[in-house]
C-alpha cells in the first residue's frame, strides 16, 4: 500500500476512535431512567412519558464533581412552606432523608413569574418573593431590600407571608458559596395566576413577568454566583379542578385565561433545564403525581398529602444521590 494510502487509513481510524470516545462520554452523563426506579412506593406511571433529566455537577472539563450534600437551599411555594419544619412537612422529610441542613426559603402564594409591573413592589408586592428577587438578595453582598420590604408589608397587610421577612434576612446573611444543592419546587400557581409562560415572544412586555423569563434569569444568577452548587428543579405535580359535587376533573380540560394548561408550563421548564442549562429536572407531572394516581396523593385536587410529600421527597433524593459513589456502577 502506498504511503499516502496508509496515512488516509490512519486518519480515518483516528476520526472513528475520537467519535466513539465522544459518544461514550456523552452517553455516560445522559441517563435513560427506568420508571421502576422512581421511588419506593412502586406507583405506576401508566403510559406517560417520563421527562426526567438527571445531570451531575461537572467541572469545565466535564469531570464529575462529587459532593457531600451538607447544605440544601430550597426555593418554592406552598408544598415546601406548609407546616415548615414540623414533623410530616416536606422540609422535615428532606432533612431526615438527606442528613443535610435545609435552608427553606419557600413562600406560600408565590409564583416563579412576576406580575406587572415587575419591579414596582408597591403595586405587585408578591414579586418581592419571586425566585429571581430572592436570588438577587442571596447572590449580592450588599443588596438593600428594606424599602421594598416596607412597601410589600403596606400593600399586603395581613396577607404578608408569615416567613417573608425572615426569609429575606436569611438570604441576605447567606454565604452562597457554602450551599451544596439549590432546589426549586413550585406548584401550579403560575398556571392558576395566569402568568404568561414565556413560550411566545408576544405574550409579555417584560421577560420577568413570564414563567420562563423569570426562571431562566434566576438560573443564570445562580450558575454564575454558585458554580459549585448543583441545581435540581422539581416540576409542579399534577393537579385537578374540583367541580360541583366535589368531582375531580383533569386540569387539561380547563386552560387558564391565557388558554394554557399546566403541562405547557412543565414542559417549557423541562426544555430550559435539559436543552439550555444541562441541569437536573425531576418530572413530577407525568412520573410522580399524575392523572392516574393523583387522587392517592392530593387533597382538594391540589395540595399534597403526607404520602404525596413523601413521594416528592423520595424523587428528590433519587436525583440527589444518582451519581453518588455507591451508585457509580450505573454511570457509563
Amino acid at each position: 500500500m502506498k504511503k499516502s494510502g496508509i496515512i488516509h487509513v490512519c486518519f480515518a481510524a483516528a476520526l472513528v476512535a475520537i467519535l466513539v470516545l465522544v459518544i461514550l462520554r456523552v452517553k455516560g452523563w445522559f441517563r435513560i431512567v427506568d420508571p421502576k426506579d422512581y421511588s419506593g412506593h412502586g406507583g405506576s406511571v401508566a403510559d406517560y412519558e417520563c421527562h426526567d433529566n438527571i445531570m451531575p455537577l461537572t467541572d469545565e472539563e466535564y469531570n464529575l464533581i462529587r459532593q457531600n450534600e451538607e447544605v440544601i437551599l430550597v426555593f418554592g411555594n406552598d408544598p415546601f412552606s406548609e407546616d415548615c419544619g414540623e414533623n410530616g412537612s416536606l422540609s422535615a422529610m428532606l432533612e431526615e432523608a438527606s442528613g443535610a441542613g435545609v435552608i427553606n426559603c419557600a413562600i406560600s402564594g408565590s409564583c416563579i413569574g412576576m406580575q406587572e409591573p415587575a419591579f414596582d413592589i408597591s403595586r405587585s408586592p408578591m414579586n418581592l418573593f419571586s425566585p429571581y428577587y430572592l436570588a438577587c438578595i442571596a447572590c449580592s453582598d450588599d443588596m438593600d431590600y428594606e424599602r421594598e420590604l416596607m412597601q410589600a408589608k403596606d400593600a399586603l397587610g395581613d396577607s404578608f407571608p408569615v416567613n417573608g421577612e425572615l426569609t429575606l434576612k436569611i438570604l441576605s446573611d447567606l454565604d452562597i458559596e457554602t450551599v451544596d444543592v439549590i432546589v426549586f419546587f413550585y406548584d401550579g400557581s403560575d398556571y392558576l395566576q395566569n402568568i404568561p409562560t414565556g413560550l411566545k415572544d408576544d405574550e409579555f412586555d417584560d421577560p420577568f413577568c413570564s414563567y420562563l423569563g423569570s426562571f431562566t434569569a434566576t438560573i443564570e444568577l445562580f450558575k454564575k454566583a454558585a458554580p459549585s452548587a448543583r441545581i435540581i428543579v422539581l416540576s409542579a405535580p399534577y393537579m385537578f379542578r374540583v367541580g360541583k359535587n366535589n368531582t375531580w376533573e383533569p386540569c387539561e380540560d380547563y386552560p387558564n385565561r391565557l388558554g394554557v394548561d399546566l403541562s405547557s408550563y412543565v414542559l417549557g421548564q423541562y426544555k430550559v433545564c435539559a436543552e439550555i442549562y444541562d441541569i437536573t429536572f425531576v418530572d413530577n407531572y407525568y412520573a410522580s403525581v399524575n392523572l392516574e394516581n393523583g387522587r392517592d396523593y392530593l387533597i382538594d385536587g391540589r395540595i399534597l398529602n403526607e404520602e404525596g410529600k413523601q413521594l416528592i421527597c423520595d424523587r428528590l433524593m433519587y436525583a440527589m444521590t444518582y451519581y453518588d459513589e455507591e451508585n457509580s456502577g450505573r454511570v457509563l
